[in-house]
């Protein structure tokens, strides 16, 4: 698929305690997972990392934010500038239980929108979803003045909302939404003993 994934992680994981990235789950770290997800559906994989050699995994191209500490709308900018391809699956790091189908899908919807993004519970899911080249000059525009919310530029771009019915069809929305954020989200995951 001609796509760039990107993988936002760059954040502190200040409420987890320790770098979420290099958590283990099942013998791998999330990192790992998520790229190896990655690899199925996009041809290019870049980590927004404020590094550019944290990981060091074989092809895989870091970037370093040029705003930084933006949140994960300084690394998707960056990351964006970066890809190679008009178009972006973009997922952070802490959510490792999206699957190929999911992106395919979401991605097979991006004709004539610079974001396609779900919507659960009437809320925006902006750190799993499809981003343009589009999204880049706006994005700048609120980094330049200082903001941070990712969703405040979609009133500038096209913008296709998928919802909880649709996104049913492709697999179970708490699962694919799961954000791993304190210990004891991790806990409650190992617990449950998802089979991946």
């Amino acid at each position: 698929m001609a796509i760039s994934g990107i993988i936002l992680a760059g954040g502190r994981s200040s409420r987890m305690g320790l770098d979420k990235t290099l958590l283990q789950y099942n013998n791998e770290t999330l990192i790992e997972r998520t790229v190896r997800n990655l690899r199925h559906c996009a041809d290019e994989i870049i980590i927004a990392s404020n590094s550019t050699a944290k990981y060091n995994l074989p092809g895989i191209v870091e970037v370093p934010d040029i705003y930084p500490d933006m949140g994960p709308l300084g690394g998707m900018h960056a990351a964006l500038l970066a890809a190679r391809h008009q178009h972006s699956f973009v997922v952070s790091c802490d959510m490792p239980f999206f699957s190929t189908e999911f992106v395919k899908y979401m991605v097979e919807r991006k004709a004539g929108y610079d974001v396609v993004v779900a919507e659960i519970q009437k809320r925006w899911e902006p750190l799993c979803a499809v981003y343009s080249r589009n999204c880049i000059e706006p994005i700048e525009r609120l980094l330049q003045a200082g903001v941070s919310k990712v969703y405040l530029f979609y009133t500038d771009v096209r913008v296709l909302t998928i919802s909880e019915s649709q996104l049913r069809l492709v697999g179970d929305i708490e699962e694919i939404f799961c954000n791993l954020n304190t210990p004891a989200d991790l806990a409650l995951l190992k617990n449950k003993n998802h089979a991946l």
